[in-house]
């Protein structure tokens, strides 16, 4: 590598980057891929900015997009009540079933129920066997 290359590769004399400025005057909504109960979406102003050795010259291509600061979603609109309503929907059909009940025993010294289908052939709780084996 040169010397003039070196130089070049390290002391980049421009770039673009992008630049996000929250706009104050909205409010913020829920968002509809985490759906935490507090609303985390909020209006930013994306821009790209030209910069020269680290010196902002030119502000080009702004746009409005939402930003959930909790997950990171994304969108060029702001999610509506009823996109989150089928979100919620979604979440609650496809959630997993609960864990099976075959194995359960109780443990004759804590009385605590576990599933010892496994390899587990002890307590979790206190470290005896089970009732039943």
């Amino acid at each position: 590598m040169t010397f003039l290359t070196m130089i070049s590769f390290i002391c980049k004399p421009g770039s673009v980057t992008p630049r996000l400025t929250l706009i104050q005057s909205t409010l913020p909504v829920r968002c509809p891929t985490c759906l935490l109960p507090e609303a985390t979406v909020y209006q930013y102003k994306s821009s790209k900015v030209l910069k020269v050795f680290f010196v902002p010259i030119l502000t080009f291509g702004s746009k409005s997009i939402w930003q959930c600061k909790n997950c990171g979603w994304t969108s060029d609109k702001s999610p509506d009540d009823e996109t989150i309503r089928r979100s919620e929907i979604d979440e609650l059909t496809h959630q997993r079933s609960p864990l099976p009940t075959w194995g359960l025993s109780r443990c004759r010294k804590c009385g605590k129920e576990s599933n010892f289908s496994g390899r587990r052939k002890f307590c979790p709780y206190c470290g005896d066997e089970p009732k039943g084996r």
